[in-house]
């Protein structure tokens, strides 16, 4: 079974992601995860700011986007997003992102715990890193097993 290559950043005002793994700009699907802790107490009105956030990712380039919270930790978010390629993950950071949605950014981390950042990793798809192209093959069809195939009957 392949894995992801992950790329590890702590985002920060707009800095771009630095790629661990080689690769080019057409290297297929990039999953962006970033790790949040904020005290429960503060876990709704974060998830109304990272409001704001889904709106800018999409804007931007997400092609999904979605926040989890941890059910064994209270208090720590994971918001993943899945954008196009690293070239499209690099355009977001570079040529997309706008003021406002910097200040939604810092908005979201104004409830982080005091002393902790936003943890990063970026996902590289496994079919595009085997050479196998940008999907997972789908499994063969199953067999056949209608009555009129003969298939399972009895002779």
């Amino acid at each position: 079974m392949a894995v992801n290559r992950c790329a590890r950043q702590i985002p920060r005002g707009g800095a771009a992601p630095v790629r661990a793994a080689p690769g080019d700009s057409a290297d297929g699907p990039v999953l962006v995860s970033i790790v949040y802790h904020v005290s429960p107490d503060d876990g709704v009105a974060f998830a109304r700011a990272m409001e704001n956030v889904a709106r800018s990712r999409r804007r931007t380039g997400a092609l999904t986007w979605g926040l989890y919270e941890d059910g064994t930790e209270p208090g720590r978010f994971i918001e993943n997003y899945l954008v196009g390629s690293w070239a499209e993950h690099l355009a977001q950071h570079h040529t997309r992102q706008t003021v406002t949605d910097r200040r939604f950014e810092e908005q979201a981390r104004s409830y982080l715990l005091p002393g902790t950042t936003p943890e990063a990793t970026h996902a590289f798809d496994a079919a595009v890193a085997a050479g196998k192209g940008h999907r997972v093959p789908a499994p063969p069809p199953a067999p056949d097993v209608s009555p009129a195939s003969g298939a399972g009957q009895d002779g």
